[in-house]
């Protein structure tokens, strides 16, 4: 990806600037992602220059490891328009063979190698449908769209992050008409679809759908386990006639431990972390750790001020990254039974109130911010939901 992203740099400011030490021949230290970002948001025209999907593709993994999703999505759109011909090709290619075997990408001279770019790729497939060679030119497509099956999970999710659950879904569907064995856009899709769409029936069999069909084409995935639960979450809901209606059991809020954060069965449609779970191994970066206390802070402004839903949209945006955050746990039970979104939120601050302190540092803060009553209405709950922290109450209602 470096190596990419340095080539648009070169591309941009050709050569040394004038009376740069000699370099020996030796190669200068790989910057890092941080100083990349700040050579490319330099870099005049970046956004409109014409660049490979290799280089765009790159940009915006690059963007979305630094949390600059906006950014993100710019690059990843322009890789997915220069894919645009090869997919289209790709999908007319693979109707003309139907069901029949493909030949090996190497086999018709499309083996994928780290020189090879998806253009020359194309042009060899668009060959080989010249021919009449539609099992070759499949296959040499293949080959070279391989790419997109990561990358386009990858915009959806940060479509996502940017609060437009519709343009996310419409990415997942686009990425399994491309590729049905997309489990990872499949698993997503049915997340979403039952996040944003809990009390619709008709999107609740889609997701239910999907679950099933993640779990029957990939059992050993590390994501099967919450697939499942997942399942069962969309049985119950339709059960219920949706998923506001749907209740949770004692046993399932009991289960949860504070360390292990919001399971997938206990948080509510709006708090989803399964839609996200890929970011768990997106590395952190000062500016995002930054980014995410300032979300908190925010949202604790928006309680202290009665704008709940605001709160629970700032909310959103940190929970994937930190289920494990009991401040920030809190605070989500907190705005949940502002909003009266019952029976999810007795069941979230359950789970909340199994870290007290916590709770207690929320209305500590709601008070600081001069929102006095609604600190001792939090307070006076804690008491009479843990009643053996009650002492450590004492001076607070």
């Amino acid at each position: 990806m470096i190596s990419l992203v340095l080539m648009l740099l070169a591309q941009a400011a050709p050569g040394l600037p004038p009376n740069h030490p000699p370099t020996n021949g030796a190669p200068a230290p790989a910057p890092s992602a941080d100083e990349l970002v700040k050579k490319l948001d330099a870099t005049q025209g970046l956004k409109e220059k014409d660049k490979p999907f290799e280089i765009a593709s790159s940009l915006g993994r690059l963007y979305f490891g630094q949390g600059r999703y906006g950014d993100a999505q710019t690059f990843f759109k322009q890789a997915m328009a220069g894919a645009e011909g090869a997919r289209t090709l790709f999908l007319a290619q693979r109707k003309l063979v139907g069901g029949k075997p493909l030949p090996g990408a190497a086999a018709v001279g499309c083996e994928p190698k780290a020189d090879v770019t998806l253009a020359a790729l194309q042009e060899k497939a668009k060959s080989l449908a010249a021919a009449k060679n539609a099992a070759g030119a499949t296959s040499c497509l293949l080959a070279a769209l391989t790419p997109l099956m990561e990358l386009e999970v990858l915009l959806g999710h940060t479509q996502f992050l940017l609060r437009d659950p519709a343009a996310a879904l419409f990415t997942y569907t686009r990425a399994l008409d491309t590729f049905p064995s997309n489990a990872e856009a499949r698993y997503a899709r049915g997340a979403l679809t039952l996040d944003a769409f809990g009390d619709d029936l008709a999107a609740l069999g889609r997701a239910k759908a999907d679950f099933e069909k993640f779990l029957a084409e990939a059992p050993t995935s590390p994501r099967a386990a919450t697939a499942k639960r997942l399942l069962d979450r969309t049985n119950v809901a339709i059960a219920a006639g949706g998923a506001s209606k749907a209740t949770i059991t004692a046993e399932q809020v009991a289960a949860l431990s504070p360390e292990a954060g919001a399971s997938p069965a206990q948080r509510p449609p709006q708090l989803s972390k399964e839609v996200i779970d890929a970011f768990q191994n997106v590395q952190r970066t000062p500016e995002m750790e930054a980014n995410f206390a300032k979300l908190v802070a925010d949202a604790e402004e928006h309680l202290a001020r009665g704008r709940w839903q605001e709160a629970l949209t700032a909310y959103k945006q940190v929970m994937p990254y930190q289920p494990e955050n009991a401040r920030l746990r809190a605070g989500i039970a907190w705005t949940m039974i502002k909003l009266n979104r019952q029976p999810m939120a007795d069941n979230v601050w359950n789970v909340a109130a199994q870290t007290p302190d916590a709770v207690v540092e929320l209305g500590d803060s709601l008070k600081a911010k001069g929102d006095v009553e609604g600190a001792r209405a939090l307070f006076t709950r804690l008491k009479e939901t843990v009643p053996a922290y009650a002492p450590k109450l004492e001076g607070k209602l």
